[in-house]
C-alpha cells in the first residue's frame, strides 16, 4: 500500500493545490478529463492538481496504447494545470523538460528525450506522457498523464523497458519517495511561466537526437524517411529527405 502524507507535501507547494491518491483506477486521465468536464461545464476554475494511482488498470498511452500499471512499480500520475493558451505550443516541449530534469537531478540518470515526448535512458524507453488539452478563451485547461517505471517490470509487452532502480547513480528508499520527489519537482517548474526560448533551448540540449541522424516517421499509414534536422519554434520535427525539408507536427519517430 502506498502511503503518502498528501496534506503535509501540499503545504510546501507554490501552484499544486491539491493531490490525490488513489489505490486503483483505470486511467487517471480518465478521471482529470471529467474533472476538467464538470469545471467547463460549470463555469469553475479547474484545481491544479496531482492525481497519483498505485495502478492502473487501463493506462493509456499516444495513439491508444496501452501502458503496463502494475502496483508499486512505476509514477502514474496526471497533472492537472491551467496555462496560458498562448504557452500550449510549448507545454509538451516543457513537460519532456520536467521529466527528464526530475530524472536528472534527483536520480543522476542521464535521460533523453525522443520526439515528441517519450524518456529514453541508453536508447531505452523509461517514461512516456499524454497530454490533453481543452481551450477557453485565453485559458488552456490541460490534463497531463506522466508514466515513470520506477522498478523493473519483466513483461513481454515492453522488452524495450527500463526503470530508475536499474539505472540510478543514487540510493533512494523507494517508490514512496519518488513520488514525493516528482511532485516537488513538478510543482517547482510549473510555478513560473514557459519562457520560449529557455524551453526550445533546454528541449534541444536533451534531445536524443543529433543533426544528421537517420530516422523514419510514422504519420497515420504514412512513412516519411530522411534525417533530423531539429525542431522550430513550435517544437514541430523537422526532417530533410534530400533536396525537401519536411515539418511534421504528430507522430512517431523510429530510429535505426
Amino acid at each position: 500500500m502506498l502511503h503518502l502524507d498528501t496534506r503535509r507535501i501540499v503545504e510546501h507547494l507554490k501552484t499544486i493545490e491539491s493531490l490525490a491518491v488513489i489505490p486503483r483506477v483505470a486511467s487517471t486521465n480518465l478521471i482529470a478529463r471529467r474533472i476538467v468536464a464538470e469545471c467547463i461545464e460549470n463555469e469553475l476554475s479547474l484545481p491544479q492538481a496531482v492525481i497519483i494511482a498505485e495502478e492502473q488498470f487501463a493506462g493509456m498511452g499516444r495513439n491508444s496504447r496501452s501502458w503496463s500499471s502494475p502496483a508499486g512499480k512505476g509514477i502514474y500520475a496526471t497533472i492537472l494545470l491551467t496555462r496560458p493558451t498562448a504557452e500550449l505550443p510549448l507545454i509538451p516541449l516543457a513537460v519532456a523538460n520536467i521529466v527528464v530534469t526530475y530524472l536528472h537531478d534527483v536520480f543522476s540518470i542521464d535521460a533523453r528525450i525522443k520526439w515528441p515526448n517519450d524518456i529514453l535512458v541508453d536508447g531505452r524507453k523509461i517514461a512516456g506522457i499524454l497530454i490533453e488539452a481543452r481551450i477557453q478563451d485565453d485559458r488552456t485547461f490541460l490534463v497531463i498523464g506522466v508514466g515513470i517505471n520506477v522498478d523493473p517490470i519483466r513483461d513481454e509487452a515492453r522488452p524495450n523497458a527500463i526503470a530508475i532502480r536499474e539505472v540510478s547513480k543514487r540510493a533512494f528508499g523507494g517508490i514512496a519517495q519518488a513520488i514525493e520527489a516528482f511532485i516537488e519537482h513538478v510543482d517547482e517548474r510549473v510555478s513560473r511561466p514557459f519562457d520560449r526560448e529557455a524551453v526550445l533551448a533546454e528541449w534541444r540540449a536533451l534531445s536524443v537526437h543529433k543533426a544528421g541522424d537517420r530516422i523514419a516517421s510514422v504519420v497515420g499509414e504514412r512513412t516519411i524517411t530522411g534525417t533530423w534536422v531539429g525542431i522550430d519554434d513550435q517544437g514541430r520535427a523537422l526532417v530533410r529527405d534530400g533536396g525537401e525539408l519536411m515539418t511534421i507536427s504528430a507522430g512517431d519517430i523510429v530510429m535505426p
